[in-house]
């Protein structure tokens, strides 16, 4: 099971940002997550929120998708997780790309929005223009994203390049699709299968068992769970681990990698 850093190492750094993303893969995580939204100039930055509020220095608000990257590059996205990150800012995804060192990787989730209208199609052609610019080779990303319509449309633009279709356990509005018995799954793998997509991204869930991973390996899919608050847990990543799942996404993944040594099983 390898394990991927949520936002980075988001437990001990600010989420999003370069800094983060690397410090995950400093601790040994295999990979970093990170969220990106499409400014209004066209930029594509790192961001989970609609706004900027929650992480900004001061509550400096600003919704990303209707502001432009000389307005976004310059707020301090780091002091709120202490002063060790004062001046930290928010990343281009071109420079995060560019930080990706031989034998780390990248996932890359396609934001749908706060309201879970669905995802900016645009990107679909930012990406693809952006990783040719760049000679960002297939090993080194996975895209993941709530709205699958648009994963199925960027796998026939980039189809060397890994898509992991993302769900919830708890139902939401909107594009965001819920696993939360066999039959959904079952419907999610036929998806995928059909799309060319690789694998799902599931929503920690205690339905999730080794039957269930079996079945997605079966089908010639990987696994990935994310989970987060009082889920993202040691005994959760030892769970998973012994059932067999891929990539286990989690905002600690230095605790977690130590948990999963041998002396700390």
């Amino acid at each position: 099971m390898e394990i991927v850093g949520h936002r980075g190492a988001s437990e001990d750094a600010p989420e999003n940002t370069l800094e983060s993303l690397m410090l995950a893969w400093e601790q040994g995580a295999y990979a970093a997550e990170c969220d990106i939204i499409r400014t209004r100039d066209g930029k594509l930055v790192l961001m989970h929120d609609d706004s900027t509020k929650r992480t900004a220095l001061n509550g400096v608000d600003l919704v990303v998708e209707q502001a432009d990257w000389k307005e976004l590059k310059e707020i301090d996205v780091g002091s709120w997780k202490g002063e060790k990150w004062r001046g930290v800012r928010i990343p281009l995804l071109k420079d995060v790309l560019r930080a990706i060192t031989d034998g780390k990787h990248l996932y890359i989730e396609i934001k749908t929005g706060d309201t879970n209208l669905g995802a900016d199609m645009q990107l679909i052609g930012d990406l693809d223009k952006l990783i040719e610019k760049e000679n960002i080779s297939p090993e080194k990303i996975t895209f993941i994203c709530f709205d699958h319509a648009f994963l199925n449309k960027l796998k026939k633009i980039l189809p060397h390049y890994k898509a992991y279709y993302l769900t919830t356990f708890e139902p939401f509005p909107g594009k965001w699709p819920d696993v939360r018995n066999e039959q959904e799954l079952e419907m999610y793998i036929h998806e995928a299968v059909k799309n060319g997509i690789n694998g799902l991204d599931m929503e920690n869930s205690s339905v999730i068992t080794k039957e269930w991973v079996e079945k997605i390996h079966y089908s010639g899919l990987k696994v990935a769970i994310w989970s987060y608050g009082k889920d993202d847990t040691i005994e959760n990543a030892r769970r998973y681990c012994d059932i067999g799942i891929d990539f286990l996404t989690t905002n600690m993944p230095a605790r977690i990698l130590r948990a999963l040594e041998p002396s700390g099983l």
